[in-house]
């Protein structure tokens, strides 16, 4: 399958990580999950894609700045690929398609940050493209709301995406 899939992980940069005061639900797990599953790709050859959230030069982590940075624990090495993008959608404005287009990649595994904003997104976005979307239900995390925690954010995100808009497996049973 490695031919055919890419694995996409999206948004986790320094800033999820390193915010005072904001803390991603089970976040250090959640990076020791998306580390054995970058691991796993990269031992079978399937092309490890990393996107990167731009927040503006005008907000707390401009372009090149420490905590726009992928985090160190999972930092591209060569031959893995970097999109960066503007918003939610990884797809938006960017070269994905094209770049997944260039590999042959019909099947996406997802995982990242944040479940409730970009990695909705690029799931429904990536389902509308007619890509066969994975995500790694234990793979992804984000942040407390006024309405709900972390965790049931994450539990909500995994019950939706699994609706209609992708396979939702954990992340040690999805075939890379």
């Amino acid at each position: 399958m490695s031919d055919k899939t890419a694995l996409i992980v999206i948004d986790v940069q320094r800033v999820m990580y390193e915010t005072p005061g904001e803390v991603p639900f089970d976040g250090e797990t959640v990076l020791e999950v998306i580390r054995g599953l970058i691991a796993r790709a990269r031992k079978v050859g399937t092309p490890v894609i990393y996107v990167q959230h731009d927040f503006g030069d005008d907000s707390a982590m401009p372009r090149g700045s420490d905590l726009w940075q992928i985090h160190p624990a999972i930092a591209p090495q060569q031959g893995d690929l970097v999109v960066e993008k503007t918003k939610p959608d990884a797809f938006a404005g960017t070269r994905l398609k094209d770049v997944l287009s260039e590999l042959g990649a019909t099947r996406l595994v997802l995982c990242g940050l944040q479940s409730d904003c970009c990695v909705d997104t690029t799931c429904r976005r990536a389902s509308s493209e007619d890509y066969e979307v994975v995500l790694a239900a234990d793979g992804h995390t984000t942040f407390d709301c006024d309405l709900l925690g972390g965790e049931q954010l994450v539990a909500y995100h995994n019950w939706s995406m699994g609706k209609r808009f992708a396979t939702v497996q954990p992340a040690a049973e999805i075939d890379l």
